[in-house]
């Protein structure tokens, strides 16, 4: 019987240019390598041109997996929780919500000519994220605030942020318009924005011995930060040996999940696999994704 649940594995950490911890692994870095491949030429030949950097914008880099971008020195911790605070309180609500701060040209990279253009550069930043996350994106630079939707009508967001001011006086009062920003948004419910993307998961590879039970590790996110599983066992001719439908649970790509399964002692033939689909709560769903898995003799 498979049973699924959230693994206690963990990933290493490292510290992103924000200050703040966060989960990563080679996994993270492969998905978002296949995601650049779909984007637009223009933003690869931008990204190339600046080979010195270890990144052309930094802020994709670090909203690949998070909601929030702050600049480098970060503001204070108060300041940078009560943000992410925020953010967090939209997904709560089942909109969805990436927020960067920029506060001078260094934070943009390789494209400093974008700095006070925040019109601009949230259009710029959507377009590197188009891979994993169409949905509501917010910038915030001491010139004022800017927002994009994957090309769709802004003008319920541009209508609350139209009546805040900005104060770039500082990266604490840059980051606390952000906040202020991110709360009167979904106050006045203008953060209705169709969700168009499936999850991203990636399964990894397993090895079992007949009768011992054994976990089908996978990992997997989604923009709205929830998702559900359908997870099959089955034979190379496709002959389905277990299956599970999971609940819906939260997907951060930093936090693994993990299904328990005993491989029967009659099942030793190799050719044997399993796949997972995943679905978001609008029905957007992954193509079926399958690991083989290698059977080890017992000692």
């Amino acid at each position: 019987m498979l049973r699924s649940r959230s693994t206690s594995a963990r990933v290493p950490l490292r510290k992103h240019r924000g200050g703040v911890t966060r989960g990563y692994d080679s996994s993270v870095g492969r998905a978002k390598a296949a995601g650049l491949a779909a984007l637009a030429v223009s933003c690869l030949a931008l990204l190339a041109a600046a080979p010195t950097l270890a990144d052309g914008d930094p802020a994709s880099d670090v909203l690949f997996g998070d909601d929030v971008y702050v600049p480098y020195p970060p503001p204070s911790r108060t300041t940078n929780v009560a943000l992410r605070n925020a953010v967090a309180a939209v997904y709560a609500h089942r909109y969805r919500l990436k927020v960067a701060v920029i506060a001078t040209p260094t934070d943009l990279g390789a494209i400093p000519s974008l700095f006070g253009k925040a019109d601009a550069y949230a259009h710029f930043l959507a377009d590197e994220l188009s891979a994993f996350y169409v949905g509501p994106l917010l910038v915030v630079m001491p010139s004022g605030y800017g927002v994009y939707d994957g090309g769709r009508s802004t003008a319920a967001e541009e209508a609350v942020l139209s009546k805040l001011r900005v104060d770039g006086s500082s990266r604490d009062s840059l980051a606390a318009s952000a906040t202020k920003a991110a709360q009167q948004l979904l106050a006045k419910s203008a953060l209705r924005s169709k969700d168009i993307l499936p999850p991203y998961l990636y399964l990894q590879p397993l090895t079992m011995t007949a009768g011992k039970p054994a976990r089908l590790i996978y990992k997997v996110a989604d923009d709205s930060h929830r998702s559900r599983e359908t997870i099959r066992v089955e034979t190379r001719t496709g002959k389905v040996l277990a299956t599970v439908n999971t609940p819906f649970h939260v997907a951060y790509w930093s936090r693994p999940r993990a299904a328990n399964w005993t491989l029967p002692q009659r099942v030793v033939k190799p050719g044997i696999r399993y796949c997972i689909v995943s679905r978001d709560a609008s029905g957007n769903a992954t193509k079926s994704t399958c690991e083989p898995i290698s059977i080890a003799r017992a000692r």
